[in-house]
């Protein structure tokens, strides 16, 4: 029997009906139609990137039309930068060269800004280089930086990347750019200093293909102040700099009505970026632009969900970015009582009453190996989660964790489930069930989540900070910091000091290394874990204002002989009185079927089939590379029947029609037999094949948009004949098939070099 379906789709292109006007101008004012348009926005710098995940983007949006927040600005679209490593994808790859695969993460950003009320402002260019900018432009002709203002031929290639931007129709709601009224503006760019006449031509190009849309300068009014070309140009339709505390104006109140005063009766001003202000400070200004006149102002910057569970949320100093509706962990930057400011700000400088939070939708269980690291998608405008266990499917249910938080960062380019909650009270041996709700500011709570189970807890080997095995080097203190593993963890703010956690292993074999440690703001970005197995060294690099925060953070996975002779170290990261602290408090093994051994530079536990298969480094981690054409199979391990097979994958290129890779279970050891869940990039969807004998069988798919360079994690669930495949967390394919019932599992490609990390065989 066979049965397919495709679970939580990505919401289906509507007909584009949110807006029946383009954003005008008026004098000053800018216009919806006859009614002058004012707003408080806010700017996505992560929301349009190449490697941008399709719910990341819906959650922000949603998360952004739910508050009042009806204009986003975005970050200047990417250019390739010399300094790129292998495998990564800008929008700009070169003159005349454009990244389909970015570029339909910007037309789903458009199709949800127009799903969900929100306007959005695009720049074309950056003044810096975090995601390519001016001067890579000009590097690509061999031009210096300064060059791209005069040079003819770069500015041609500017011209033409303008041309291809404004008259590209998007792929999901068939309308040309030009003619989608969810852009409010095009911007030359952020925080140019370029030249009067460069920003003349350029606005005056813009115009000449797109007659609907308004145009902003986008210079560096810090630097060089309100321009007279700017405000005299019948092309440039708005003023808009940008106000930071750290720009040390001495009355930034004041500096607001003087930019007003300029712009008054010329061209409407936007204040594009602010931040950095105390909530007090942050009150003044949103109340001066509401009263002045000011047109709009956009606070920097906002986050959205982390696609892995928890959070993007990077750290900058002291201050931080906003996450809807404002978390614990940033009490510190008075997080919540900013955001909360914006929100009335978002509806008063319209004239409205704030309304009450809608209520929550249901957020996303991930499917689990371990009781240990439950993980979740969280939901727009919740702050808090209730997460239920059961003994089987139909209950009775329990609740676990009542009010938890999901306030974990994780960086952009974690490739497995950030861990959210771990079930303490869960008995070795015992399956067990797990459903989760989410709850809102106003209290009212979602449906209830997917459940997910059978989950079985293991024995596992847990060291503490305070356990006999557990040794230093250096300098160290107690913490009390809340999330610490029992109570209490140790912490250092000398570079070098070590602490080491002796391990007595119980049985030889594979086993997933989880490290634990509190969240605090000035804890080290560079802590180094050294584990020893079975007389191999791997080391992994760890940022502890990230992942963690009181729960177990997955770092490795490896082969352990039995007995004592193993060990983990920590080595502290730079330190100093003030900040950069390192934290040491527990480790935990957890024991799998198979885990991969990249990081320990090898791969003696695998078995080529065809293609080029090696250990290679890619941002700071051990991956295994396929880098030949054609079919490329490996395997791993031993065979196994029921189990979970999870990989995370990114592709480094997409040259071919066919393009595709993937994970494989129950395999024979010549591959004749299979099953396969694989990512097709040319047809953006995932797929699972059964191949009997030789013969390949198409068993399900769905749509998935998909773009190389950026990490997916791949799940195959196969217990008895149900097989289920997933994407990032979210059952994607079922199915039920007979066909094969033991296997290797593995990794296969076509025509395409990919790279794959945190493979691990679990049981069900």
């Amino acid at each position: 029997m066979l049965a397919a379906a495709c679970l939580f789709p990505l919401n289906p292109a509507i007909a584009l009906g949110s807006f029946t006007t383009f954003i005008g101008r008026s004098g000053d004012k800018l216009m919806d139609g006859m009614s002058e348009y004012r707003f408080i926005g806010t700017n996505a710098p992560f929301l349009e990137r190449a490697w941008a995940d399709p719910a990341e983007m819906e959650d922000e949006i949603r998360a952004a039309s739910q508050s009042g927040i009806n204009v986003i600005r975005l970050y200047p679209l990417e250019v390739r930068m010399s300094s790129d490593p292998p495998g990564t994808f800008r929008h700009v790859m070169g003159p005349g060269q454009f990244n389909e695969s970015a570029f339909k993460s910007l037309d789903k950003v458009l199709e949800l800004a127009n799903r969900y009320g929100v306007r959005l402002i695009i720049p074309f260019v950056d003044r810096y280089n975090y995601v390519g900018g001016t001067a890579d432009w000009a590097a690509f002709r061999g031009k210096s930086a300064d060059s791209f203002w005069s040079d003819p031929v770069v500015k041609q290639d500017f011209k033409d990347f303008i041309r291809f931007v404004v008259l590209r129709t998007n792929t999901y709601t068939k309308v040309p750019y030009k003619d989608d009224k969810a852009i409010l503006a095009w911007q030359l760019g952020n925080e140019l200093t370029s030249t009067d006449s460069w920003t003349s031509e350029m606005a005056a190009y813009i115009k000449s293909l797109d007659g609907n849309h308004l145009v902003g300068d986008g210079g560096y009014v810090r630097a060089q102040g309100i321009r007279t070309n700017a405000l005299n140009d019948p092309n440039i339709d708005f003023i808009d700099p940008h106000i930071y505390q750290y720009h040390n104006y001495p009355n930034p109140i004041a500096k607001l009505n003087e930019w007003k005063d300029t712009t008054r009766g010329k061209k409407p001003l936007i204040i594009g970026e602010f931040g950095d202000f105390s909530p007090d400070v942050t009150e003044e200004l949103l109340n001066t632009v509401r009263n002045n006149g000011t047109s709009g102002a956009m606070i920097w910057g906002s986050m959205s969900h982390h696609r892995a569970g928890g959070w993007h949320w990077p750290p900058v100093g002291d201050w931080s970015y906003l996450r809807y509706p404002g978390l614990p962990s940033g009490d510190w930057a008075n997080e919540a009582v900013i955001f909360n400011k914006l929100r009335s700000y978002a509806y008063s400088i319209k004239g409205l009453p704030v309304p009450s939070w809608p209520a929550p939708d249901a957020p996303i269980l991930f499917p689990a190996d371990s009781v240990h690291a439950l993980s979740w998608f969280g939901v727009s405008g919740a702050d808090s989660y209730d997460v239920e266990r059961a003994p089987s499917p139909s209950g009775p249910w329990t609740v676990i964790g009542s009010g938890v938080t999901d306030d974990i960062t994780a960086p952009d380019y974690l490739n497995y489930p950030v861990p959210i909650m771990d079930d303490t009270t869960a008995a070795e041996g015992t399956s067990y069930y797990y459903r989760v709700r989410s709850k809102n500011p106003d209290g009212l709570y979602s449906p209830y989540s997917n459940t997910i189970g059978p989950v079985t807890p293991r024995s596992v080997v847990v060291l503490d900070n305070a356990d006999s095995g557990y040794s230093e080097t250096g300098t160290w203190g107690d913490s009390p910091l809340p999330g610490s593993y029992n109570g209490g963890s140790r912490y250092s703010n000398t570079p070098g000091s070590t602490a080491t956690w002796a391990l007595n292993i119980p049985g030889p074999g594979y086993y997933n290394v989880y490290v634990r440690y509190p969240y605090y703001q000035n804890s080290t970005q560079t802590v180094t874990y050294t584990v020893y197995h079975d007389g191999t060294t791997d080391t992994v690099t760890v940022d502890q204002k990230t992942v963690a925060e009181g729960q177990w953070h997955l770092i490795d996975s490896a082969y352990f002989s039995a007995g004592n002779g193993n060990f983990v170290m920590l080595t502290a990261g730079p330190g100093s009185v003030t900040g950069n602290i390192s934290r040491a408090d527990a480790v935990m093994l957890e024991p799998v079927y198979f885990g991969d051994l990249f990081q320990s530079g090898g791969s003696s536990d695998w078995t080529a089939l065809g293609g080029t298969w090696s250990v290679a480094d890619d941002a700071g981690t051990k991956v295994l590379k396929q880098s030949g054409a054609g079919i490329a199979e490996a395997r791993a391990g031993a065979v196994y029947a029921d189990v979970s097979v999870t990989a995370a994958m990114k592709a480094y290129d997409n040259a071919a029609a066919g393009s595709a890779s993937g994970v494989v279970a129950r395999a024979s050891a010549d591959f004749s037999n299979l099953y396969m869940l694989r990512i097709h990039y040319a047809l953006n969807r995932v797929q699972l094949y059964k191949k009997v004998n030789g013969a390949w069988t198409n068993l399900g798919e769905a749509e998935l948009p998909a773009s190389p360079g950026t990490w997916y994690l791949l799940r195959l669930e196969l217990t008895g004949s149900k097989i289920t495949g997933y994407v990032n967390g979210v059952p994607q394919i079922s199915v039920t098939d007979a066909s094969l019932t033991e296997g290797y599992a593995g990794l296969r490609t076509y025509d395409q070099t990919a790279v794959f990390d945190y493979f691990i065989v679990a049981p069900i």
